[in-house]
């Protein structure tokens, strides 16, 4: 940044001037760009600045930054494109699409349609009428409403994870080698549907699949050190680490014999990669699978995951590559035809975005062109196992907003037309160069629908 602008920026936050920033300016002006509190990029700065350049503060009195100060401050690059509104959504923007997710909330708390998991304990009794919603873009930027801190085990919102592990350890042609590509044609752990006639899996957002595509995850490690390698990856897309619900892996390895029968029948075709000497390999494939899906996330933190595949692999807060933008690119692509159970095509035609849902209610849509994810957490189930009120935010969010990859295609050309004087085409034209008088009353400029995030 240029000398000029800092000090013009500095001068735009000095509303008393009296050359100095507040620090709960500058802090509510980061607000206002979507950078939440306590974000650590900004804490890091600020905690620094004001800890190394030795401003005398007196105990209870309002912090602040001098000029000196304050450019030590905005080398962070996330302050100082949040302060030149230079973030992945501008600020006035994120406040509209902050109102329109409040807006859907509100709406849709009252709804009690569905039921809550039934098949373990954990989720049959997990409170049905939580609800939060949080979304996160590619520079960190977050709102959350309800309860978006709300612990839950991740379950099949792993998958897509999961295959981005492998795919980045093994390439595509290996992992292909092992799990297709194409929809099941069936629910997610139906054992008619879920391998093909060489014991293939279709995909890798069904229980089979999934299971294939961890045991291309450090396969040459024992199953802790596997499972550690997964908690790491998880660790730097979200910034903060998973927990673990150790009731839900023991009830669901308790409960698992399906599961564990894919895996003995991938093994017994040996389309599983494991050590053909072990014979309890099958089993311990399984189990880092209920391991997996046991992981601990919120809605906050695994929207950041979600922006980390937004972003083309790069994780919001530290700005680390973990995915190249390949594999981010094959995640996603799986993730619109294979996410939301057998739901997946209806869901991609109201919906059109690349998501993915778990049975604890937690619904996660990316929104490539925007780079930013959106997470809902709603434990009551519809039918096909997807969070009713989580997908009922997607398709708002994507109706109130123009979000719909498909369904705009051409307006924003035929509002640039029509802006510079074109003429809309007559509906109903008669003989050429003769138009009905409906026709010729088209308005000069169509208004674009839509939040131009």
């Amino acid at each position: 940044m240029a000398e000029f602008d800092v000090d013009s920026l500095f001068r735009s936050l000095d509303t008393d001037r009296a050359n100095v920033v507040w620090k709960w300016k500058l802090l509510e002006e980061l607000k206002q760009a979507g950078l939440r509190s306590g974000d650590p990029r900004v804490d890091q700065a600020l905690t620094w600045t004001l800890a190394n350049t030795g401003t005398p503060f007196e105990p209870g009195q309002p912090e602040w930054l001098d000029l000196d100060h304050f450019r030590t401050v905005v080398r962070e690059p996330v302050i100082r494109r949040a302060l030149q509104d230079q973030l992945a959504v501008p600020a006035s923007e994120f406040a509209e699409l902050s109102r329109g997710v409040e807006r859907i909330y509100a709406d849709l708390l009252d709804d009690r349609s569905g039921e809550v998991a039934q098949y373990i304990p954990t989720l049959r009794d997990a409170d049905p009428d939580r609800f939060g919603i949080a979304i996160c873009t590619a520079d960190g930027q977050v709102f959350q409403v309800g309860d978006a801190e709300a612990g839950f085990s991740v379950q099949s919102t792993s998958k897509p994870f999961t295959y981005a592990m492998a795919l980045e350890q093994s390439g595509p042609e290996e992992v292909h080698r092992w799990v297709g590509q194409e929809q099941s044609g069936g629910t997610f752990n139906d054992p008619r549907l879920s391998l093909d006639a060489a014991g293939k899996p279709q995909n890798p957002m069904i229980n089979a699949g999934a299971i294939a595509t961890l045991a291309l995850v450090e396969p040459g490690q024992d199953v802790s050190e596997r499972f550690a390698k997964v908690e790491r990856i998880w660790t730097r897309m979200m910034g903060e680490a998973p927990g673990f619900d150790h009731r839900t892996f023991l009830a669901e390895r308790d409960t698992g014999h399906g599961n564990r029968g894919l895996a003995s029948l991938m093994a017994a075709q040996e389309m599983l990669n494991v050590d053909p000497a072990d014979r309890d390999a099958p089993q311990k494939a399984a189990e880092i699978y209920f391991a997996v899906c046991s992981l601990e996330v919120d809605a906050r933190r695994l929207a950041a995951a979600g922006a980390t595949l937004a972003g083309g692999g790069v994780a919001p807060y530290s700005g680390e590559r973990v995915f190249s933008p390949e594999t981010a690119g094959r995640v996603l692509s799986v993730m619109g035809h294979s996410g939301m159970y057998n739901d997946s095509g209806a869901f991609a035609d109201q919906v059109g975005l690349p998501s993915k849902s778990g049975v604890s209610g937690n619904v996660m849509m990316v929104v490539p062109q925007k780079r930013m994810a959106v997470v809902v957490f709603s434990p009551r189930l519809d039918e096909v196992g997807n969070s009713v009120r989580g997908v009922e935010t997607c398709r708002r969010l994507v109706n109130d907003f123009g979000l719909h990859p498909y369904k705009r295609l051409g307006a924003d050309r035929e509002t640039a037309r029509l802006a510079l004087g074109g003429v809309a085409p007559a509906r109903n034209a008669g003989p050429a160069g003769h138009h009905n008088a409906a026709a010729s009353t088209a308005p000069s400029v169509v208004k674009a629908e839509g939040l131009q995030l």
